[in-house]
């Protein structure tokens, strides 16, 4: 894999830029497993060259096991400029957006594995508000999310259009003491805080003669009486008996544990039409490791909760299986927030706990046509599955389990379900809760 930390530069005053930008990379590089559930986020900063370092720390980490591409929304970022050949075609993400450039065109490979790439600015500026707010983002992300690989958008804290980029997004990545004015209304799926400062190697000023005489008065009965001491206890120690020297046991070797992989294919959704006005946000109460604590949980606030399931998702490079209960069903973020609010005041979610999330996908088991529905609720009432209903604008009603954030994170689900004789699809959910 290519170097992605420049070379020193000397810098008067002792930081070297290459020990900051390893320190922010390495400090991403611990966050990133907070991003394996995600496709798609803004890393952002007030400082843009950190949030630079910061999406390369986490798309190195990310590129080990899924394709990462990292774009410069800033407009020619070093860290990531120094990365493209110069004598390669020029064009960049303002290209793309405004003439038409294929992004496929202006991605850079720059590791070895190939899974790894940036998108420059391209030759015109991106701080147009017109380029953050552009709807095409979205469907970028969804593009990204239905192929399992990530996005990453680096841009500055003060950007016209900021928000409305993140909210097509899955969320935002905070590089450093990075205040928003809109942070309580965003989806923060993480924060970078700065590195520690490298030590200050610099010479000491100098003190007072009579503070350097004292000094080297008490170094001197220092160094006496030390000698003084370390002469007795070495004849006390020649004096006892030497125990017979036993060689410790080997330690016994932890046998290797292998990963578990998804095995099984999840086709994709079978309404790619309803993508653009799907019922997309949520609220993800608490993630369990245990399923029986997921359920109770879940049993003990469905009534509270609308649109209530449990999902169980791998997270993370170990792809451990997590059981997120989530409730909500809104093809806003601003309605996702208010029912966050009202879980909170009535204390169905915990302090500290609840996120708004983006979760498109679901597996439908089931729907009914108008003046039909109370049957259908009826028949899955008492069901064992977390099912919850959402009524359609015509009407209708239709019948889904789980929430998801990418397609490839309902394989457990839509293995068990099948495996119980149902026969569930993977879809872009619409509706209201009734």
């Amino acid at each position: 894999m290519r170097r992605l930390v420049p070379q020193p530069k000397s810098q008067e005053g002792g930081t070297n830029p290459a020990e900051i930008a390893a320190g922010w990379e390495a400090a991403a590089r611990r966050i990133a497993p907070m991003l394996g559930s995600y496709s798609a986020a803004v890393v952002t900063s007030s400082d843009v060259l950190a949030a630079a370092h910061a999406a390369l720390g986490i798309g190195l980490a990310e590129a080990e096991h899924r394709r990462v591409a990292i774009g410069d929304l800033v407009g020619d970022l070093e860290p990531i400029q120094s990365l493209v050949p110069p004598d390669v075609d020029p064009h960049g993400i303002s290209d793309s957006f405004t003439y038409g450039v294929s992004l496929n065109k202006i991605a850079r490979p720059i590791d070895t594995t190939g899974n790894l790439f940036v998108m420059p600015s391209g030759t015109g500026s991106v701080r147009d508000p017109a380029i953050f707010r552009n709807s095409r983002w979205q469907r970028l992300a969804n593009g990204f999310r239905e192929v399992g690989a990530l996005l990453l958008l680096v841009a500055p804290a003060d950007a016209p259009g900021l928000r409305e980029l993140i909210d097509q997004m899955d969320g935002v990545v905070l590089v450093g003491n990075t205040p928003l004015d809109f942070a309580p209304h965003i989806n923060i799926i993480a924060r970078i805080p700065a590195p520690a400062r490298p030590i200050d190697r610099s010479p000491p000023k100098p003190q007072f003669p009579i503070f350097r005489i004292a000094a080297l008065l008490l170094l001197l009965v220092a160094l006496v009486g030390a000698g003084l001491w370390w002469r007795f206890a070495e004849s006390a120690e020649n004096a006892k008996p030497r125990p017979t020297y036993r060689r410790p046991p080997a330690p016994t070797p932890v046998p290797a544990v292998a990963a578990t992989t998804d095995t099984l294919t999840v086709p994709p959704p079978a309404n790619p039409a309803d993508s653009l006005h799907a019922s997309a946000y949520a609220v993800e109460i608490e993630a369990f490791s245990d399923s029986g604590d997921a359920s109770q949980r879940f049993a003990q606030f469905r009534a509270q909760l609308p649109a209530g399931t449990v999902s169980p998702v791998p997270v993370g490079p170990n792809r451990d299986t997590y059981y997120k209960l989530v409730a909500g069903a809104y093809p806003t973020r601003n309605e996702a927030e208010a029912l966050l609010a009202r879980l909170r005041h009535d204390h169905a979610v915990q302090d500290g706990l609840g996120t708004v999330v983006r979760t498109p996908y679901a597996l439908l088991l089931d729907s009914a046509q108008a003046g039909h529905t109370e049957q259908l609720v009826t028949q899955y009432r008492h069901s064992a599955q977390p099912v919850y209903a959402l009524a359609q604008d015509d009407g209708s009603l239709k019948i889904y389990v789980g929430a998801f954030e990418r397609p490839e994170d309902a394989a457990m689900m839509l293995s068990a379900l099948r495996a119980a004789k149902l026969s569930p699809v993977l879809v872009y959910r619409t509706g209201r809760a009734p």
